[in-house]
């Protein structure tokens, strides 16, 4: 199966991680854009040299998973920073039917961002004004909703009229006008939805809260989708840089004609009700729309699954994950993590296959899960793993990958004799890719080298004051004195060979050359 891919923009976890995913698969060929086509962080790519490249590469393709944000506005940042007219980006959207139109057998699956609102003052990934006025902007946004949807106490609309007079109109006109704008263009894929020329719409959200501007879009998208009856094509959910991944383990499901059936569970009894930190809503409603944007079921017991989802949560409050090992105490008390792990064994000694979702802190893995699987002797065993960024950029991501992994193949045992040498490794490759970055880099790493290291070199998270060969050779070599400290029972017959590099020239993420 041949299948085009647009990503978000040219990260790793967009650009990288579904080809990571399609190597699971040996007769799935992953045809994607050369790199520097992508543009550049907030350098935009040229959309139609883009559109040139997709002419000359569909053929042949069953699937083209389209992100219509960087073929409409060329990559996630510039869909904060353009200028661009509405007539401009609807032209540039249409070119999607005309895509269908000259390829008539091509199944479109696409993605379409709903703009996000930080809450806090930054101009790393938004328009300049933001390093001043962002947390401002996000709190007139949020007044804004809150008053027309429930009202607001006398300290909360005292507080609206001093934003009001905070932030420059010209500036809250400038972010209003581009989001009006690019909801015109969420709506406009509805409508491609409607004509059957997009097969299947994903709208994530990226950074959500319960009241806002992005709250205020979701609306009107939400009241679209529904009104077209149009909720089987299109699904809503936060999210945003795992969706790639999404819509590759769907195009492998609807090509295999089949839907894969999990079971999950939960480390925590009160899992499902936890609202994620950057998320607008409770874990067990995103975890379901999850598993339906890339083609799943959910089953009621382990005898009847494809895979057993374990989902590592918080007993009850989200920390980031440089607070770890830092942990509130309900950590402890409202979740039994020896249990979960003992339970995760058990799975595995029946012959079943897990996958970990570990979204128990946001921006990284937790080093006791790790710690306790590797004294379990199970990582060797595992389908899949991925512990990154937000709750369900994790759990797409993990989803995609088990999904992929387990292909059309009969269940069989964790012996891995469903499984060739080659595909054995892939799955490995996979897992370890995740553990080095999600884990060793963004949970162990990461801070101890802004607060150790950079002041040494006169640099910060978003400065490498030229030392960025130097930084890099730094996260790599402490990343495998993390990996040797706590990974000593297992991945013994896999030798590493990896480089670190950043693609967008700070702390935030990196990408890892590895090969096993």
């Amino acid at each position: 199966m041949k299948i085009l891919y647009i990503p978000l923009d040219e990260r790793p976890c967009n650009f990288y991680y579904p080809q990571l995913i399609a190597s699971l698969q040996p007769d799935l060929e992953l045809v994607v854009p050369p790199l520097p086509a992508l543009g550049q962080k907030k350098h935009p790519a040229d959309i139609d040299a883009l559109w040139r490249w997709i002419e000359g590469q569909v053929m042949g393709c069953e699937f083209a998973l389209l992100s219509i944000d960087m073929l409409v506005y060329g990559g996630l940042l510039p869909s904060r920073l353009h200028q661009d007219s509405v007539e401009v980006l609807r032209e540039r959207l249409h070119r999607i039917r005309v895509l269908q139109l000259n390829n008539p057998g091509l199944e479109i699956f696409a993605s379409s961002l709903i703009m996000r609102t930080p809450a806090y003052n930054s101009s790393e990934e938004e328009p300049d004004y933001y390093e001043q006025f962002g947390k401002a902007i996000f709190q007139w946004g949020w007044f804004e909703d809150k008053q027309a949807r429930r009202g607001l106490t006398a300290e909360e609309t005292a507080e609206f009229e001093r934003v009001q007079r905070h932030v420059p109109a010209v500036h809250l006109e400038d972010y209003r006008q581009r989001r009006r704008r690019n909801l015109a263009v969420n709506v406009e894929a509805i409508a491609l939805v409607k004509a059957g020329i997009i097969s299947f719409l994903s709208i994530p959200q990226d950074d959500c809260a319960q009241y806002g501007f992005t709250t205020l879009d979701q609306q009107q998208v939400v009241r679209t989708l529904i009104e077209q009856h149009l909720q089987q094509h299109i699904h809503f959910y936060p999210g945003a840089d795992e969706v790639g991944c999404t819509l590759l383990a769907r195009a492998c499901s609807q090509h295999q004609g089949r839907r894969c059936k999990i079971y999950p569970f939960y480390s925590a009894v009160a899992a499902d009700s936890i609202v994620p930190l950057y998320e607008d809503r409770p874990l067990g409603e995103s975890l379901k729309s999850h598993i339906l944007a890339v083609g799943a079921q959910v089953v009621s017991t382990p005898q009847d699954a494809d895979f057993i989802l374990a989902v590592n949560t918080p007993g009850k409050v989200m920390q980031e994950a440089w607070d770890n090992p830092i942990k509130d105490l309900t950590y402890t008390t409202c979740r039994n993590l020896p249990f979960f792990v003992d339970r995760i064994a058990t799975f595995l000694g029946e012959g079943k296959q897990v996958a970990i979702a570990d979204v128990a802190f946001a921006n990284g893995g937790e080093t006791e899960l790790v710690q306790l699987l590797d004294d379990a002797r199970a990582w060797d065993q595992l389908l899949a793993y991925a512990g990154w960024n937000t709750s369900c950029n994790t759990i797409g991501t993990v989803l995609a990958t088990a999904i992929v992994a387990i292909g059309d193949r009969p269940k069989r045992n964790s012996t891995g004799k469903a499984f060739s040498l080659e595909n054995r490794i892939a799955i490995d490759r996979n897992k370890i890719y995740h553990l080095l970055d999600g884990w060793a880099y963004q949970t162990v790493v990461r801070m101890d080298m802004v607060k150790t290291y950079l002041p040494t070199l006169g640099a910060s998270y978003y400065n490498f004051n030229h030392y960025e060969a130097q930084i890099n050779q730094e996260m790599e070599r402490r990343i495998r004195a993390a990996w040797s400290e706590l990974i000593r029972h297992s991945f013994a017959q896999r030798h590493l060979q990896m480089s670190v590099f950043s693609p967008w020239h700070r702390m935030f993420e990196i990408g890892l050359d590895l090969t096993i």
